[in-house]
Formats: C-alpha cells, structure tokens, sequence
C-alpha cells in the first residue's frame, strides 16, 4: 500500500469537506471506515519496527515515534519537529478506498479525527469502541422469513445494524443488570451460542429396590399382554421410566394433561448398584418442572402387590430450571 506523507492541517482540512447528496456522504463512510482500519493497522505496525527493520524504498514510516524514510533497505530516522509525533492518520476527505491512509507528524495534544474503527478515539479496542464495526453485522437481521409466507406466520423484525438502539423504541429503563419486575429493556445481546453437542444437559439418577429391572417387552406388540411375574426370589421382574413435566409454578394445584411432557424416557437396562441413571441431553427451558417415576413390570402394567395400604410405589420431586 502506498503512504502519502502530508500535513495534519492538511488532514484535518479535508475532513471539513461537506457534501449533502446522501449517496456521496454514504460513500464517504465507507471510504472513512476502511481508512480508519487502515490507520490503527499501520500504526500497529509501526510499534513494531525499528532503525534497523527491513524495508524498500520509497517506504515511508514512524520508528519509534519520529519519522523515518527507507534508505537502503534500512529506515533513516528524520525525527519530527518540536511537540510533534509521528503516526498514521486516516485520510477522512472524499476520494477512492484504495488512496487509504496518510500518515503525518501530528501534535501530541491533538487526536485524530475519530472513524467508526477506532471509536472515537479508543486506541482500536473494539471491545470499549461506541460503534459498530461491520465484521459483526449479521446481514440475516434484514430478512423479515417471509420469502415463503406460511399460514399463521408472522414477519420477523429486522434490523441492518444488530439491534444496537432497540431499546430507544421503547418506553423501558434499562435492565442494566438488575431484575426489573416492572419491565425493562435489555440492550446485551444474546452471546455464544454453543455447539449442538455442547447442549447443557443432566442426568437423573433414581435408587430402586424390590423390582428386577431390565425387564421390558415390546411395547408396540405385547402391551399389557401378559401376566406380571416375579423371580425365584420373589421380586417382581419389570422396568421402569421417568417423566417430567412442566409446571406453571411450584405451587400449582391444577392438573396436568398427562399427554404432555417435557420429557421421558424407558429405563430398560438393569439398575447398577441399584441406580438407574437417564440422561436428559437436550436439557431444559427455564421454568418450574415434576419429575417421576412409572415403575411397570415386564409388560408394562403398574406393578402390583399383596396389600392396599402401602407407600407409594412411584416418587416425585419438583424443581426449577433457572
């Protein structure tokens, strides 16, 4: 990339220029990012040379802070007048991407004019800059998923800039770390999403004794179509499951519709030390859930014993998924 070396009146006279045709000044945005970016990666590159640096002329840099010109391969330090640093500075007036940078001894109580890369002046640290930088902008944002309609189907809300000002569309402090219980608008975005395999997930484990686990017919076959039995040691051979379903509350004294459930799964191996384990792999939404137990013998039918006044043969907890 050729570096033009001009004076920082010269710079800073160009960015007064003022053209009111919106295609232009869009343009000019365009040109003032990609010379901005092209301004903190010389004067990164900068920091990193010295006297003795390779270099080919008629390269032109700053070492050390003084200005420098490539004579014989090796940088020939000029230095820079009194209270004058050097580095490079964007090129903010109107004029092709490709004329990218100047670079010019500039007085070390003046900044340079701020571009969208470097945020106003924070040294290029995207992570403290107040503007968006376009590597970041998700073009997806902008399609409604209306390009097919489907019945029932809504448009999406888009945005061409990831939603940065959506919380001045509404009438809501800001979150702001707080749990607001009267509302609010939370300007974080939503983070790193984790692979698929990454899911969170948990495993239940539940104690049983008294059934033979590991005992299962084909459900689909032979449901309810045998007779319960039971080992040479009495205990009833069979298998178990686990369900949990979501709840409105820890408190609700609704029933539920037991044809609706979060999640189950048929323990069909045997118990090891009397444990049997289920892994919910996919994890959970947030919000208040029973889990249970349905303890059946071999062809799935509640298992069945000598007396009526007994503890139950099933347990259950409630819990919340935060």
């Amino acid at each position: 990339m050729q570096i033009s070396f001009v004076t920082l009146a010269l710079v800073l006279t160009a960015s007064a220029v003022s053209l009111p045709e919106r295609a232009v000044i869009s343009r000019r945005a365009t040109i003032g990012l990609k010379n901005g970016q092209d301004a903190i990666a010389l004067n990164n590159k900068f920091k990193t040379l010295t006297a003795t640096s390779p270099c080919t002329a008629p390269e032109d840099a700053c070492v050390g802070g003084k200005f420098a010109q490539c004579v014989g391969g090796k940088f020939s330090i000029l230095g820079c007048a009194a209270g004058t640093v050097c580095g490079a500075l964007p090129n903010t007036g109107a004029q092709d991407a490709s004329a990218s940078t100047v670079a010019a001894p500039a007085d070390t109580a003046a900044a340079p004019p701020p571009t969208a890369e470097t945020g106003a002046g924070n040294g290029g640290d995207v992570q403290t800059s107040l503007t968006l930088d376009p590597a970041v902008i998700a073009k997806g944002f902008a399609n409604d998923g209306q390009d097919v309609p489907t019945a029932g189907q809504v448009a999406s809300l888009t945005s061409t800039n990831n939603f940065i000002n959506l919380c001045k569309t509404v009438n809501l402090p800001l979150t702001n770390g707080a749990q607001a219980v009267d509302g609010s608008c939370n300007p974080a975005p939503m983070g790193v999403i984790p692979a698929k395999v990454k899911m969170p997930s948990f495993t239940i484990k539940m104690a049983i004794s008294n059934l033979e686990t590991g005992n299962f017919v084909n459900a689909a076959e032979n449901y309810f179509s045998a007779p319960q039995q039971i080992n040479a040691q009495g205990i009833i051979r069979g298998h178990s499951h686990v369900v949990i379903e979501k709840l409105t509350s820890l408190d609700q004294t609704t029933t539920n519709d037991p044809t609706v459930f979060a999640f189950f799964k048929g323990l069909n191996a045997a118990a090891e030390g009397g444990i049997l384990t289920a892994d919910v792999d996919k994890g959970l939404p947030s919000g208040f859930y029973k889990l249970s137990s349905i303890n059946t013998a071999a062809n799935h039918q509640p298992v069945l014993v000598a007396v009526a006044q007994h503890g139950s043969l099933d347990d259950a907890i409630y819990f919340t998924v935060a």
